[in-house]
């Protein structure tokens, strides 16, 4: 074969990859209505006025870059998302308008990459079974966004042994309440190497509000509730059961997020390494059990928890650390008892200041102007609003 036949053929075999990154490989983006019919062809179903009656028939037929749009409208099912996507062209299952499509029941995939789901309110009741709302595992390149979930009995949105992790925006609440379990409102489990990205954080978790999460029956293994988080990352070392041993040492960033009235922490860090839990506001969580706080770091490592609003339920404790290594609490708001917390002057000990009946904060509160600068923070507040580079707010929300 002359070098010029094996040039050409190297040519033409990135011409289809180039073309189809060019023209999303023809992306469609098909329709689902609650009056519409999964008797309609796959054309049809490109028209908003024609769509197919079942969310599973849109994600069946979906490839990378296409979009599955669902219409406003209530619908039974437990959506599997049995394809992939590929780098820049993700499958994405989208409510058309924010909390216009409620899924009673779940949605859910096992080993598959770039999948985003946007905008849905999924709940799930006693004939589901323990069901998380939304769930992926062993997954990577996955996000969630503007999710309503709530209700559901094996626990909120959840990422079990999965990688390149985006959750924003999200909403969580009244979860985990009867799974012996014991979940939460947002967790990552057991994150394990997929894929490859050049993100600083291979898991972002931001800009969610997660409150009223419990466990009301007991860990079988404590003979007390364990769970009910706002937001849990565990087992990031891979050691406990179904863990492959390998820690999963990419960075993973916990930001804007609001946690409240939770039965278990605000946010909870076990077992884990290489977090920074900053800019959160977590108040009167720790409903169930005595051992937590706000924010509770457990033989972990490397774990950096600064910017943040800590108001602890009456008798509870603010912040806890226990059997951790190379961990600091700076420039935190602290209301409330710690454990193995260091005192730091960069902390303000004492109440944050927030406006009556709200998470905001007065203007004079000294928790404005006074965190530290990562270099790195999401520009967005838990409200959407702009941050302020030189000067920012301790907590979620900043201050106008």
């Amino acid at each position: 074969m002359t070098r010029i036949s094996v040039a050409l053929l190297a040519l033409l075999a990135v011409i289809p990859a180039i073309l189809c990154d060019a023209v999303l490989c023809d992306a469609a983006t098909f329709y689902v209505g609650p009056n519409g019919s999964d008797s309609y062809g796959r054309n049809q179903a490109t028209n908003r006025s024609t769509p197919w009656r079942s969310i599973q028939r849109g994600v069946n037929e979906a490839g990378g870059g296409d979009t599955v749009v669902v219409l406003s409208g209530t619908y039974y099912e437990s959506v599997y998302l049995g394809r992939s996507g590929y780098g820049g062209n993700e499958i994405t299952l989208k409510s058309e308008s924010r909390e216009g499509a409620r899924l009673i029941g779940s949605i859910s995939s096992n080993d598959q990459s770039y999948l985003r789901v946007d905008g849905f309110d999924v709940s799930n009741y006693s004939s589901t079974g323990l069901t998380k709302g939304i769930s992926f595992n062993r997954c990577h390149h996955v996000t969630v966004r503007d999710c309503r979930v709530r209700e559901c009995w094996g626990g909120g949105i959840s990422f079990d042994q999965t990688d390149w992790i985006l959750c924003e925006w999200n909403i969580t609440h009244e979860n985990a309440y009867n799974d012996p379990n014991q979940h939460s409102g947002i967790s990552v489990y057991q994150p394990q190497y997929r894929g490859n990205d050049s993100r600083a954080y291979g898991i972002i978790i931001r800009n969610n509000t997660s409150f009223n999460n419990w466990n009301y029956v007991n860990n079988v293994n404590f003979g007390r509730p364990t769970d009910g988080n706002g937001i849990v990352v565990d087992d990031f070392k891979n050691g406990q059961s179904g863990g492959n041993g390998v820690p999963y040492d990419r960075m993973t960033v916990i930001e804007n997020n609001i946690c409240f009235d939770n039965g278990g922490q605000g946010i909870h860090c076990y077992a884990s390494q290489n977090i920074r839990i900053r800019n959160n506001t977590c108040v009167n969580n720790v409903g169930s059990f005595d051992f937590g706080g706000e924010v509770s770091v457990s033989e972990s490592e490397r774990v950096y928890v600064y910017n943040n609003i800590l108001t602890a339920r009456n008798g509870k404790r603010a912040a806890l650390q226990y059997d951790s290594n190379n961990f600091w609490f700076g420039f935190n708001v602290i209301d409330g008892p710690v454990l193995n917390v260091p005192y730091d002057g960069s902390n303000i000990y004492g109440p944050a200041g927030f406006r009556q009946g709200s998470f905001e904060l007065e203007p004079f509160s000294a928790a404005v102007n006074s965190g530290v600068d990562g270099g790195d923070h999401f520009f967005l507040d838990a409200y959407g609003q702009n941050r302020q580079n030189a000067a920012l707010d301790r907590g979620a929300i900043e201050v106008q």
